[in-house]
Formats: structure tokens, sequence, C-alpha cells
């Protein structure tokens, strides 16, 4: 497990339970990084589960959603371009690393998922 002084914070939002809780152990147990969990049918928004996080992960099970209507609903639009978002999607598109939009395929290994958000977090 790598250890730092200063805890990083994930929020997770995706809407199937075994893909966020999959995220969840692989960034806590492999990274350190604690996980707030959150779904687009939540009323939860992201004030309240935790304004200090230092990345966003949208993995989305269904191929009908939206990724932008899927961030509006959870109130998270705002965040985009201010806190890192990684979108895990079977969509392709361009990562843009000048505005904080990171993109993984699905499916992913854990291996992928670790490096990708080591490369965003840049943490050890």
């Amino acid at each position: 497990m790598i250890t730092n002084s200063t805890e990083k914070k994930a929020l997770v939002l995706s809407d199937n339970e075994n893909l966020s809780r999959a995220i969840e152990i692989s960034l806590d147990i492999l990274l350190n990084v604690k996980v707030i969990n959150l779904t687009p049918s939540s009323s939860e928004k992201l004030g309240n589960a935790n304004s200090n996080v230092d990345l966003i992960v949208m993995a989305m099970s269904s191929p009908n959603d939206e990724p932008v209507w899927t961030l509006t609903r959870a109130l998270l639009a705002r965040q985009v371009g201010q806190v890192p978002l990684l979108i895990i999607s079977d969509r392709p598109f361009d990562s843009d690393p000048n505005v904080n939009i990171f993109h993984l395929d699905f499916p992913f290994g854990i291996d992928g998922l670790r490096a990708k958000v080591r490369e965003i977090l840049q943490v050890a």
C-alpha cells in the first residue's frame, strides 16, 4: 500500500454498485485514496459528500447514459475543469489534461486504473 502524509480523496459516480465498489477497493487499497460513492439518482450533492475531493471518477455501465447529463443530475458539472475528471467509458474520446478531463477505456484492468489515477493525482 502507498502511504502519503496527505490522503487523497476521490468521488466515484457510477450507476453500478459492483463497478463502484471495484473502483473503491482498487483506489483505497492500492493507492490509499479515500473514496466517496455517489449514484446518478442520488439527491446528494458534491458539497454534501465532501467539497474537497481531488478526483471525480465517472464510470457508467449503461451505454445509454450520457456523461454530461449524468454530471449535471449529480450537480457536478460546475466541478469540471476545477477537479480532475476521469471518465471510464467504452466510448472513445480524447483526454484533455489542459482542462482536467481524462479517459480510461472500459472494460479496464486494475493496473490500468491504478496507473491512470497515479498519473492524474501524481501519487507515488
